[in-house]
């Protein structure tokens, strides 16, 4: 779906309709920079994924609208709208540019090769980085960590010595709150008898997401989040930790603590409405509940505050009425 929103005249098309069905020459004219023609073509992709009705108004001649498809199409285009709102610059205009949308389809590059949760583990080399199981050329990782570097999820990291080290930058992080949407919109449109995403998929995205929360009020602890698959018991847990730096600064963790001031267990969907919703009644909590209440909290604002600071008309417009754990 995010190389679908990143590719040409797409995504731009799925905002044009979201705002009122137009027909197709006011569909044209609403995108800019690309023909007729093409436009026509990625409208037509969108149908056939089920996001655009198009129906045909009588007259001589007839004429087409297209629309957003009722829920499947409106819920992915709330989604992307408020996820614009938070994460997306605009032209002086107010439409999204070009660049934004094709650096959705480098969230799903940086996402389905695993690079992200490597660079979980701490700023790596181009080298290091070539050495994972993506299968990637030490050529075909830097030309890509070149377009990662430009559109800003990527960053040098000072003081990395001779070889240059990469690590993530927080515009990979708060794109983990559209991951986790698209998974949940996935559970409800695209495989409802599944849970959108897996337990591993959602464990990478929390360690991803984590380090956007600051909570100094619990400086010096350490937690442990667990996520089941759906439908199965504690052993196929795939565990989170983190600890609570000095500053306040949360930082994951890569192996098993000792001892642990809190602890929450639940399954995916838990997991992925606390992080679009807010803290879930679906999460059992053990220990230190107010420092699991109080990060998962920090994290759905760290994703989805707008200029404001204020997460709540993004909670709202994401939420599109929980369904259960």
């Amino acid at each position: 779906m995010l190389r679908l929103l990143g590719a040409g005249a797409s995504g731009a098309i799925l905002m044009a309709v979201g705002e009122r069905p137009l027909r197709t020459m006011e569909l044209t004219e609403r995108i800019a920079g690309y023909s007729p023609r093409t436009v026509y073509r990625y409208a037509t992709r969108l149908t056939d994924f089920g996001l655009i009705d198009r129906t045909e108004e009588e007259g001589v001649p007839s004429k087409v609208v297209h629309s957003l498809s009722e829920p499947r199409g409106r819920e992915l285009y709330e989604l992307v709208a408020t996820y614009s709102d938070c994460a997306m610059k605009r032209l002086p205009g107010g439409e999204i540019g070009g660049a934004e949308w094709g650096a959705l389809a480098l969230v799903a590059e940086l996402w389905e090769s695993g690079m992200i949760d490597e660079l979980n583990r701490g700023p790596l080399s181009l080298t290091e980085l070539a050495r994972g199981e993506h299968g990637l050329s030490f050529h075909q990782v830097s030309r890509r960590s070149t377009l990662f570097a430009r559109s800003g999820f990527i960053r040098e990291v000072p003081g990395s010595g001779r070889h240059r080290r990469y690590g993530l930058t927080e515009r990979t992080r708060r794109a983990m709150g559209l991951i986790a949407g698209i998974g949940r919109w996935r559970r409800r449109h695209v495989v409802p008898a599944g849970a959108g995403l897996s337990a591993g998929e959602t464990a990478g995205l929390m360690r991803t997401a984590l380090p956007l929360v600051v909570l100094p009020e619990h400086a010096g602890k350490s937690f442990e989040l667990k996520i089941a698959p759906a439908g199965t018991g504690d052993a196929a847990e795939e565990p989170v930790w983190a600890g609570v730096a000095a500053d306040g600064s949360v930082v994951s963790r890569a192996a098993a603590l000792n001892a642990v001031d809190g602890a929450a267990h639940g399954n995916v969907m838990a997991w992925v409405d606390s992080v679009l919703d807010g803290p879930h009644n679906g999460l059992k909590v053990n220990g230190d509940d107010e420092l699991i209440v109080d990060c998962l909290r920090h994290l759905h604002a760290s994703l989805w505050r707008g200029g404001n600071g204020s997460a709540t008309a993004a909670t709202e417009a994401v939420a599109g009425g929980r369904d259960g754990a």
